[in-house]
């Protein structure tokens, strides 16, 4: 199938960082400040998952499907290993591939990651609080925010993936390092989920980025990337 994705950085050489975006994404989100920021140091590639962006469809897609997709995805690349960073859904489909193949990944930070449901029962809030989240007003972006997601090919499907997966069982058998990184406004995923995810899986790093809602890499981008990079080079 074809794959799209966003590359910067390989002069660096080493393991390097797949990004994976949120529902309805593509490898765009991460244009702004991610991938340019991250790729001063470290060779970061952010992937339009399948049915997403430019990406082909999958024949099926489930939770599973996702989750061995990101390993092949690596593998194609020409790398044995990457470290993972997901967003929201990219969270989710994360942790699954990780569970899947975890000799494919090194270190995982999950940013804002969905995958509790059971945490929140009143699903038809979610749009309510998304409109409500300080993160989605990036006025100059929604063009961009538009074009992506109409050329999603599977809202229905991932849209199943993020009311009915509980990934809670798979945090305690995480066994690489993770960080959990979240917005303390967040609107969308609140932070409640955030705690709980550290607590289930073992030895967790978790942080809070004041002042940023559901995506903390648009309003807070440098003390995101700090973060997160420096959680790569075995800090914290």
């Amino acid at each position: 199938m074809r794959v799209r994705y966003l590359e910067a950085g390989a002069e660096h050489g080493g393991t390097p960082l797949v990004i994976v975006h949120g529902y309805n994404g593509s490898c765009d989100y991460w244009r702004p400040h991610t991938v340019m920021g991250m790729a001063a140091e470290r060779h970061v590639v952010a992937v339009d998952l399948p049915g997403h962006g430019l990406s082909d469809k999958m024949p099926v897609t489930t939770l599973e499907t996702l989750s061995l997709f990101l390993p092949r995805f690596v593998s194609a690349l020409g790398h044995r290993q990457a470290d993972l960073m997901g967003h929201s859904m990219g969270g989710l489909v994360s942790v699954a591939a990780v569970e899947a193949s975890p000799r494919s990944f090194r270190r995982l930070a999950l940013v804002d990651s969905a995958g509790l449901p059971t945490l929140e029962r009143r699903l038809w809030l979610v749009p309510l609080r998304a409109l409500a989240d300080s993160s989605l007003r990036q006025w100059r972006l929604y063009p961009t925010f538009l074009k992506i997601a109409l050329r999603a090919r599977t809202p229905g499907e991932t849209l199943h993936i993020i009311c009915t997966a509980d990934i809670g069982p798979r945090l305690a058998q995480l066994s690489i390092p993770t960080l959990i990184l979240w917005g303390r406004n967040d609107r969308v995923v609140p932070l409640e989920h955030g705690r709980r995810m550290a607590e289930l899986i073992p030895r967790a790093q978790f942080k809070i980025i004041e002042g940023a809602g559901h995506m903390p890499f648009y309003e807070r981008p440098q003390e995101c990337n700090r973060i997160v990079l420096d959680f790569l080079r075995g800090g914290g």
